[in-house]
């Protein structure tokens, strides 16, 4: 078994490698606005989230630990980290997608959901939670913002990991609906009773249900990912009953004949089927 001090030395270079992998694709933004702001703000959130959790979990080995500097040290760190995630969650707050331009592009929607779900299994494991992606055969390329859609299901499978009991299973499914492609995340958590229902998507606003391992919730991302949604002309919607879980899916434009096009307008009324 490893000593505690190896263990502080690993769990830090692995956040130092989460963070320089962070800022590489900082630079990759050409330049800043508010939709930037946005995506930066909750992918901050989630790595803060992962460094909270690690430190905690050091901590916890180390209760008995004879150095008592070291436990200051990781206690500070975890102080500072905190401080962090609100300045994060206030950023989060005030951020506005309405007037932000998209990049319109055509793209492999299943290629993007794997990476996600490859992505949050890291963090899945810690309540031993599987985070499977389902994609069906034949789904065309969809036409839309690859970072907005990549914010989208950051935001729903990280709801999902969140609100979900230990030692269950996530399906992320890709599916061909005629002209869109629909994608879905389904968990096994509590549910949601049709008063919380009526309140999805709304900023700020936070639901019955709670983080099943004491997870921070600011009640702002699914209404993040509905914004950017209705923006990318899609839908976003949810099926679920207390006790059954909650499936919480999204489509997007499928990539026709025409190499460009602007981003249609969000439709009124949810899918037959989901």
């Amino acid at each position: 078994m490893p000593e505690p001090k190896e263990l502080v030395e690993s769990a830090i270079a692995k956040a130092l490698a989460n963070l320089d992998e962070a800022l590489v694709e900082l630079e990759k933004i050409p330049a800043f606005d508010a939709r930037s702001a946005a995506f930066v703000a909750h992918a901050l959130n989630n790595y803060l989230t992962v460094m909270s959790g690690t430190v905690q979990l050091v901590l916890m080995r180390l209760a008995n630990h004879p150095d008592d500097e070291l436990r200051v040290w990781l206690e500070g760190t975890q102080h500072a980290t905190n401080l962090m995630a609100r300045l994060v969650g206030q950023l989060t707050n005030t951020a506005s997608l309405a007037d932000a331009p998209f990049r319109l592009e055509s793209f492999d929607l299943p290629t993007l959901v794997q990476r996600a779900c490859a992505y949050f299994q890291r963090g899945a494991d810690r309540k031993a939670i599987r985070v499977a992606a389902d994609p069906a055969a034949g789904i065309p390329p969809v036409w839309a913002d690859r970072v907005a859609v990549a914010a989208i299901l950051d935001n729903l499978v990280s709801n999902a990991i969140k609100y979900s009991p230990r030692g269950t299973v996530i399906h992320v499914q890709v599916r061909a609906d005629g002209d869109w492609v629909v994608c879905a995340v389904r968990d096994s958590g509590p549910g949601l009773s049709p008063e919380d229902q009526a309140k999805l998507f709304q900023r700020g606003v936070r639901l019955t249900p709670r983080p099943t391992a004491g997870e921070p919730s600011m009640g702002y991302g699914l209404a993040v990912a509905k914004e950017l949604v209705d923006g990318l002309g899609g839908q976003i919607w949810c099926e679920s009953a207390v006790g059954q879980g909650s499936c919480f899916a999204f489509r997007l434009p499928a990539k026709g004949d025409t190499a460009q096009r602007s981003v249609p307008a969000p439709v009124d009324s949810p899918p037959g089927s989901g």
